[in-house]
């Protein structure tokens, strides 16, 4: 079982590494090219920040419990169905910009799964939020007057600007905890498939407010 799970480490560790090497970004406000990206990141794991250790250790030891999480959940999965897993990562609003007061550093982490069987497989988004210390930070952080309201609103009006179909029991109850910021400052709720569009929409990212 170790032998098996070093295996998927290595395997899954390779594609992070060829995260960076993605053509374009699924979701608005984040990187698209290499030339929009602010170098901060290698695979995704943080690389340079001002010289701040403290900083990189502390968004290092984030984004490898999501990694770690993802990979225990691949070996419960094979244990039933051969699944295949793989993880890319998209950059937001990065805290060393000159124009990033606010020092939010934002990326993106995506787990791909497709088991044998399966037509389609599934894909789920993340966002991590950084604050200048590298801590995770919620929403209200950013945002701290955004009521439930205003996300219903912000969830249809984008549906009809992009003619996005949703599920009849598509409203919300709550603030979303899923977020990312992105380079354009603006601040996007994900919801996953099936959430609240039918699963062809895939991931949805709704600006919901701005920085």
């Amino acid at each position: 079982m170790k032998a098996k799970r070093w295996a998927a480490a290595l395997f899954l560790a390779g594609l992070l590494l060829a995260g960076p090497a993605a053509e374009a970004s699924l979701w608005p406000g984040l990187a698209s090219s290499a030339r929009d990206k602010s170098g901060a990141f290698r695979s995704p794991y943080l690389i340079d920040h001002g010289y701040n250790e403290t900083f990189a250790g502390n968004v290092n030891a984030a984004i490898a419990r999501e990694k770690n999480s993802f990979l225990d959940e691949l070996e419960k999965d094979n244990e039933k169905v051969r699944t295949e897993g793989w993880m890319i990562w998209h950059e937001g609003l990065i805290g060393n910009f000159v124009t990033n007061s606010q020092g939010i550093t934002s990326i993106v982490l995506v787990e791909q799964q497709l088991s044998a069987g399966e037509a389609h497989g599934k894909t789920f988004a993340k966002g991590l939020n950084f604050n200048g210390a590298g801590e995770l930070f919620d929403l209200k952080a950013v945002l701290p007057n955004l009521t439930v309201d205003d996300v219903n609103h912000c969830i249809e009006l984008q549906a009809k600007k992009r003619n996005f179909p949703l599920l009849p029991a598509h409203r919300v109850e709550e603030l979303p905890a899923n977020f990312y910021v992105g380079k354009n400052r603006v601040v996007y709720a994900i919801y996953q498939q099936n959430d609240l569009t039918p699963p062809e929409v895939g991931v949805y990212a709704v600006p919901i407010g701005k920085v």
